[in-house]
């Protein structure tokens, strides 16, 4: 099986990435280490862990925020949970734009929607 060859972006983020979770790298210092912005840093790493599997985590909540590479499983099933929570937003918020309606006066609609009778009273 022929090994894919990192783009030099790719290659410069990763070299860039520590070990495990005491060594978080957060996207704006990864963005000023190279010439790539936030945006772009995201979509080398997601490139870089759907691509070839590297796990690769962003960590989202506490002190500690940024990427870094697991080590072991227990860092690993840490960045699961948030990730699935996502997709579960996510999914959310597709079914509602799927049922949406088209309007062009939302803000009034949803002004007076409280003065109509939806079963709710402000008493």
């Amino acid at each position: 099986m022929k090994r894919r060859q990192l783009t030099s972006d790719e290659r410069t983020i990763l070299s860039l990435l520590g070990y495990g979770a005491d060594n978080t790298r957060p996207t704006a210092y990864l963005s000023s280490m190279t010439s790539l912005s936030q945006r772009a840093v995201r979509k080398v790493i997601r490139d870089l862990v759907i691509k070839y599997s590297i796990p690769i985590v962003g960590e989202r909540t506490g002190s500690k925020r940024g990427y870094y590479i697991a080590t072991d499983q227990d860092e690993l099933a840490r960045a699961s949970g948030p990730l699935k929570n996502e997709i579960k937003q996510l999914a959310r918020r597709n079914r509602a734009l799927i049922f949406a309606q088209i309007r062009t006066d939302w803000l009034e609609y949803l002004t007076t929607k409280g003065d109509q009778d939806n079963g709710k009273s402000d008493i």
